[in-house]
């Protein structure tokens, strides 16, 4: 095709007809900014990596960020894990009874990150109950659930 024909079916079809250009290269031939994109990313992560630690460790609240609001979060994001950890682990909720509230946040506390779920996080609960005597010692081997169908003992 000839630079008229393909001007020509430009104009026709549009300026999206054109093919891309090639992005602008570095000296070391690869696209230029790459290497700035990829600091980019390693800020932000690391930046968003402060604010989680401050919501769920109690680390020091990043700049820019508001001191109370953060408290406010982090707090809510407790009370998320203290409801959750009840409803799996009901034991562990009922002996620490009204102080169920306390005695989650000292828990939550004494913890640089959570456990990675939420059955380790009521498991792990239960088990610091134990320690401070709230919870009486090593509960009773549970059944699996399919061993109580018809036919399986």
């Amino acid at each position: 095709m000839s630079p008229e024909e393909a001007r020509r079916l430009a104009d026709v079809q549009g300026p999206s007809a054109q093919p891309p250009r090639p992005a602008p290269r570095h000296e070391h031939g690869g696209p230029r900014g790459l290497g700035e994109q990829e600091e980019r990313r390693r800020r932000l992560a690391e930046a968003q990596g402060r604010v989680v630690a401050a919501l769920v460790a109690g680390a020091e609240v990043p700049e820019g960020f508001d001191p109370e609001r953060m408290r406010a979060q982090a707090l809510s994001l407790i009370a998320k894990r203290r409801a959750i950890v009840a409803r799996i682990r009901p034991d562990a909720a009922q002996a620490a009874g009204p102080d169920l509230a306390a005695e989650f946040a000292a828990y939550a506390a004494a913890r640089a990150t959570p456990p990675p779920g939420y059955r380790a996080d009521a498991d792990d609960f239960a088990a610091w109950l134990r320690e401070r005597g709230r919870m009486p010692g090593d509960p009773a081997p549970r059944r699996r659930w399919w061993s109580r169908l018809p036919g399986r003992r």
